[in-house]
């Protein structure tokens, strides 16, 4: 963004900000960088002072990489900083004329981060850039930097009617062991349940200061008496149970998956998964809204309230986000594409996706035949004995994975059919392709 070899070109301006930080990092350092993060983005420079004569000089830091270092500290820290846009190389201590100096480079947020804000509340603690540096922004200016945000997340908006205690403590406790499980390191796991639930947006800021669901962490996390109430009619039917009704999509999805996961193979247990996701963040929750998942003996079926749109962004995308949060989902967009290829390879039928107009309803189908299965697994046997035996006879084979005639001579013709195995024309033997 700017030419540090000739630094003494450069003058303050609203993206462009100079700290002297030779007493540490100072306060203010944090209102420029909500500032910067609000307005169009920038970049500080601490080691650096403007001189009388309006240009850019360094200064001897002490310790800059200790600077840089606590920097990332607090900045990765959401009970300080609402949100962290930084990557860890836009953090960078640089030599520059005869001394070391930090060169932080601040994006610029998307609606959807806005307000960027410092300590417990965005009224208090969101700065914007104006022609006299930093100021704080007035209630009507974070208003209106919230309401940008609840149009891009709609799902993100606060219910006013709705309380915090409104939310499933079990079911938050249950997300918050997945979550550390998945992602160790997150220094998430470390702050509280409130700071928690802000940062994965399932609670958010009310215009009047308070702190109330939001619309997907109702979902995700509500009691059924708030959700027969804010979402009337809502049911999520795990029939993988038998006719089993889950409060809230967090005890739903996590009670399918467990089934799932436990009767079927990694990546089709993945690919299910993958589709009830999408299936609860497709959803239409507005009118008695439907999701349930079953099963027969040929395919798992995924059935959600709404209509199939051209739009490829989900409907609710903070409640998407949550459950990419636990590697629920892929995060991509392209889930059900990795879904098709699997289904490909395993050469099953593809999945399905319809829409029943009149219902409401859309419809997934994924066949996942268990007979399929069974028999694929067998081919798998029958390939690792001939790989091991480099040939077998039918009788051999028939023997040891203790197969009736006819399953054995089913299976080899199947082999043979895919151009895996073949026939020795004089022991009649099988062997792999070459």
């Amino acid at each position: 963004m700017i030419e540090l070899a000739q630094l003494t070109r450069y003058q303050e301006n609203n993206r462009l900000e100079a700290k002297k930080a030779q007493g540490g990092l100072p306060h203010s350092l944090w209102e420029t960088y909500s500032a910067f993060a609000n307005t169009v983005g920038g970049v500080l420079l601490l080691g650096v002072i403007e001189t009388p004569e309006k240009y850019f000089q360094t200064v001897a830091l002490s310790d800059p990489q200790k600077l840089a270092d606590q920097f990332w500290q607090i900045v990765t820290n959401p009970e300080l900083v609402s949100v962290n846009l930084l990557q860890r190389d836009q953090v960078q201590v640089v030599k520059v004329q005869d001394h070391w100096i930090v060169v932080i480079e601040v994006p610029r947020a998307l609606a959807c981060e806005k307000p960027v804000y410092l300590g417990a509340s965005p009224f208090s603690g969101t700065y914007r850039r104006g022609g006299e540096g930093d100021y704080r922004c007035q209630i009507s200016e974070v208003q209106t930097m919230m309401e940008n945000r609840f149009r891009e997340l709609p799902d993100g908006r606060p219910v006013i009617s709705a309380t915090l205690s409104d939310l499933k403590a079990s079911s938050i406790q249950t997300y918050r062991e997945y979550f550390c499980k998945i992602q160790p390191d997150s220094v998430w796991n470390t702050i509280s349940e409130l700071s928690f639930l802000l940062q994965i947006n399932a609670v958010y800021f009310a215009n009047d200061g308070s702190l109330r669901p939001t619309l997907a962490g109702l979902l995700m996390f509500g009691s059924e008496e708030v959700l027969h109430r804010i979402f009337p009619g809502l049911s999520l039917n795990n029939q993988l149970s038998g006719h089993q009704q889950e409060e809230n999509c967090c005890d739903f999805y996590l009670s399918a998956r467990r089934q799932v996961q436990s009767q079927h193979p990694e990546e089709i247990a993945w690919g299910i998964n993958e589709a009830l996701v999408n299936a609860l963040a497709h959803a239409d929750y507005q009118d008695h809204p439907q999701i349930e998942i079953r099963e027969n003996d040929q395919e798992i079926q995924i059935v959600n309230s709404g209509q199939l749109t051209r739009r490829t962004l989900p409907a609710n995308p903070v409640l998407y986000q949550m459950f990419h949060f636990i590697k629920a989902a892929d995060g991509q967009g392209t889930g059900l594409l990795r879904i098709e290829a699997i289904w490909k390879q395993k050469g099953w039928s593809a999945p399905q996706l319809t829409a029943h107009q009149q219902r409401h309803e859309v419809l997934f189908r994924l066949p996942v035949s268990r007979r399929l299965q069974k028999r694929q697994t067998l081919q798998q046997r029958v390939l690792d004995l001939i790989t091991t035996e480099i040939q077998a006879s039918p009788q051999y084979i028939q023997t040891q994975l203790r197969l009736t005639s006819g399953q054995t001579e089913t299976l080899l013709q199947e082999l043979m059919q895919q151009d895996l195995i073949e026939q020795d024309p004089e022991s009649q033997d099988f062997r792999l392709k070459a």
